[in-house]
This record gives structure tokens, sequence and C-alpha cells, in this order.
């Protein structure tokens, strides 16, 4: 377990205090003023579940599909766990958001559409319609049909040109998690930042660049979380924002595309400085799957050295530093030559399933943060 108080950031006044977090996450709930973001361990893959003091909210449901590992099955025992200890939520998600059709982002769909009993998912927002050979299109099409089938779900399939102003966009779809309760709870206020890129050319047709970017601000705490984007979405994304960057100043980074080499860059840190970051991937000692992340090498260390940069980068650090595995480089595409690793000492606040296993922040509406992992 590596749980950590946090400390005054100079680009945010907000108090920062010890502020430990339960022995175990699966007793803990969110109270009005508090919420959760579940980092869930699904190996090579993404899928964070929103923990709020009404309302549940799960952003991606993939998850990595190999002999060591169904994402699946960590998926829907973790959903169970949840659902077990928080009744009062009546096995209800208020929204579900895929990023885009890639079979590590959605291939839980399933564990959604097949629960027994029921889980019940009030909205759906995706980047549309998928492309017929896309990874992972059988299951957003899949959630695409229930939101279509089941009467009174929301649904919205975003595209960059739905987006109108530097705020983002939001609807009552996008953001349907309204907790205020008298004076003390808080509203939780979620918008989407990027979607499907109606573009002729050809990094805008590539899946991972029409990931749809989500804003979620708790009161002064900011979570972004920005799917699989790579260099060329993220460059086009800040440049559709120049007139206001500061709809990307957040608190904590999902970081791109599972730390990949190509998916975060000095810009983008920049108009981010984000004091915690978490990244989405698998654990990476040898094994010989086409789809892990030993074999693409990540983390990749250019993304950690960025995220590890001393004016813009990570500004919180570990409670205690970790040993980690970090890629050089991934499998060759002709697989005759293997990934490359070197070990590198953590100090900064930047965590990985693949280091943690299971990763939670609690964040309260004054923006104190706080990490719980290895639960």
């Amino acid at each position: 377990m590596d749980t950590r108080a946090t400390q005054r950031s100079p680009a945010r006044d907000v108090p920062m205090v010890d502020t430990p977090m339960p022995a175990g996450l699966p007793t803990a709930t969110a109270d009005p003023t508090t919420m959760v973001a579940h980092f869930i361990d699904v190996g090579q893959g993404d899928a964070t579940l929103l923990e709020f003091s009404c309302a549940a909210v799960l952003i991606d449901t993939g998850g990595e599909n190999t002999a060591r590992v169904s994402g699946r099955d960590r998926l829907s025992r973790y959903l169970e766990e949840f659902f077990e200890r928080r009744a009062d939520l009546a096995r209800t998600l208020h929204l579900v958001v895929l990023s885009h059709p890639h079979k590590d982002h959605t291939d839980g769909v399933s564990v959604l559409l097949e629960a027994e009993p029921a889980i019940v998912v009030m909205n759906v927002v995706d980047n549309g319609p998928p492309a017929p050979r896309a990874s992972g299109g059988k299951g957003q099409r899949d959630l695409q049909s229930y939101a279509a089938e089941i009467e009174g779900v929301g649904y919205v399939g975003l595209a960059e040109s739905d987006i109108k102003t530097v705020s983002g966009a939001t609807s009552d779809i996008i953001d349907p998690v309204n907790c205020k309760r008298g004076n003390t709870g808080v509203d939780p206020k979620i918008s989407a930042l990027w979607g499907r890129v109606d573009l002729d050319t050809t990094w805008a047709n590539d899946a991972n660049n029409d990931s749809v970017v989500l804003r979620v601000a708790f009161g002064k705490a900011v979570f972004l979380f920005t799917g699989d984007l790579e260099s060329q979405g993220l460059s086009a994304m800040l440049e559709s924002y120049a007139a206001d960057l500061g709809a990307f100043d957040a608190d904590v980074l999902k970081v791109g595309h599972h730390g990949s080499h190509n998916a975060t860059t000095a810009d983008f840190v920049t108009a981010v400085t984000p004091r915690i970051a978490v990244i989405q991937s698998g654990e990476s000692s040898p094994d010989d799957e086409t789809f892990s992340a030993y074999a693409f090498g990540h983390p990749n260390a250019k993304a950690l050295k960025l995220l590890l940069d001393t004016d813009s980068g990570v500004s919180l650090d570990r409670k205690s530093p970790k040993l980690v595995r970090v890629g050089l480089k991934g499998r060759s595409l002709n697989g005759n030559t293997p990934p490359d690793f070197t070990y590198w000492t953590m100090k900064k606040a930047i965590y990985a399933n693949g280091w943690d296993g299971n990763i939670a922040i609690k964040a309260t509406s004054d923006g104190r943060l706080s990490v719980e992992t290895e639960y």
C-alpha cells in the first residue's frame, strides 16, 4: 500500500493536509464532499470508475486478454465488489464513456451487458460509429444498441466539431451527475474536450486520435482523461483551444495511450501541469503475447521524462520511492527484436497499474488528494 499526503502546489492555492486513505478501499465511501477515482488494474487497457456520493461513472471498459490476464474478469470482480459496498447505487452507472473503439478500451462492455443481476447504464458517450474493422468496434456497437433499445437511456456520439467553446461540451447526457445536497454536497462538472475528428488526414483517421477526452472537476480538484490520443491529436486539440488552454489545467492526468512514446508531448504536459499522473498499462514482465505492456514497452521512458520535467511535470512525490520497469522500446514489427526495458527509481507521484496494481485517488472538493495502491 502506498498512502501519501499531499503538499502545496504553487499552481493552485488550495489547502494540503495529511488525508490518509482507509485501510482497504472496498470499505471506503465517497461522502458528499469527496470523490474517488478507481484506476482498475485490468492489465494492458483502460477502465476507470469514478465514485461520487450519489452516483458512479465508468470511463472505458478495456483490459488485457492474454494467458495470464483476463481484463474482463478483473473488471467484473471490481464492479461486483464495488456495488456490494455501494448498495445504495442500485447497480447503476449514471454514465459510461468509451473513449474510442479499440479492444483495450471496449472489451469489458460484455461485463456490463451480461451482468446478473443487471447493471443499469443510464447514459452513454462515445465517439460515434466505429470503423468496420476497429478492434473494439463490437463492444462499442453493442453499447450503442443498448442505448438505442432501452427506453430512457441517453446517448451522445461526440465529434470534435460538436465542441464550440474553450470550456468543452457538456449536456445532461455528458454530465448526468448532481450530488449537491443542501449546502454541503458537491456537484461534479463533467465536460468533453475532444471527440471524433472528421478531417481528410491520415492522423485523424487513426481511432486513437478520435478519442473522447474528458474533464471532471470536483470542486477545486480536476481530473483529465485522454483516452489514447497521440501527438498529432494532442497538437490539434491544443491548437483548437489556443484562445484559452485553461480547460487542460488539471491535478490528476490519466496519461494517454498507456504511457506510449507517442502520446505525451511537452506542450501538453505544460498545459496540464499535473500534480499526479496515472498510467493504465499492464505488468511488463516478459511474455510471448502480441498485445501486452511487455510487447509494447509500456510505459515508455520518453513519456515519463516529459512527466518528470522539473518545470511543468508532476509536482507531487510518492510517499516512498519505488523501483519500476520502464520501456525503452517495444518489440519490432516482425517480432525478431525483443522489447528493451530498464529500471528507474520513481520518486514523483507517477503511478502505473503494472507497477502499483489497483490505484485509487481520493479527492476532496477543496483540492486535497491522497493515493492508495495495491489494494
